[in-house]
């Protein structure tokens, strides 16, 4: 009997598990390549670029025709800013690809604190990705930087490994300096 019962035992909690419940597929989410943050007098606004898999699949577009398009949300925190841009569209957000996280100097400067927080507690947070700032609106950038490439915010990532003027998130959140982007 103790063996029948240890037996149901082992093949519920196994099968609890390795069940898939709860698990997406990347075709079913809106793939994330930039974000830029703002402030605003009652919140933060942040600014998605993402992959649109339908622009540029056309016979007669060329290499370099953008394939992204740009969300905003807005909200009392970066969370919840997110939460909202992504209520927009019909996937969930997935930032397992996200290159570049811009902030608008006036927004890192009055809420550093606050922002650090928020990289440290969003489980979405990759420590790798390269964080920048910007002279005046960081959705302004990712908008409408490089808009005649494919990606934009992979170009701006590329230049921003070339020219070594980006520092990754964790070592911003290890104390390093944020540098200003120039188009």
């Amino acid at each position: 009997m103790k063996r029948i019962i240890s037996l149901i035992l082992t093949i519920a909690v196994i099968s609890t598990f390795s069940a898939c419940s709860g698990s997406e597929r990347l075709k079913n989410m809106t793939v994330v390549q930039g974000v830029g943050i703002d402030g605003t007098d009652s919140g933060v606004v942040v600014t998605l670029q993402y992959l649109d898999l339908n622009k540029g699949n056309g016979k007669n577009d060329g290499l370099s025709t953008n394939i992204t398009s740009v969300i905003t949300g807005e909200g009392d925190t970066i969370a919840e800013a997110l939460k909202n841009a992504e209520k927009k569209l019909a996937d969930s957000l997935f930032f397992g690809q996200n290159k570049i996280i811009a902030v608008s100097d006036e927004f890192e400067e009055k809420h550093q604190d606050a922002f650090k927080r928020s990289l440290v507690s969003d489980k979405r947070s990759r420590p790798d990705v390269l964080i920048f700032k910007t002279h005046g609106s960081a959705g302004d950038v990712i908008k409408s930087a490089h808009k005649s490439t494919r990606v934009p915010a992979d170009s701006i990532y590329k230049q921003l490994k070339k020219n070594k003027k980006a520092v990754t998130v964790s070592e911003y959140l290890a104390g390093a300096g944020l540098y200003y982007y120039r188009q």
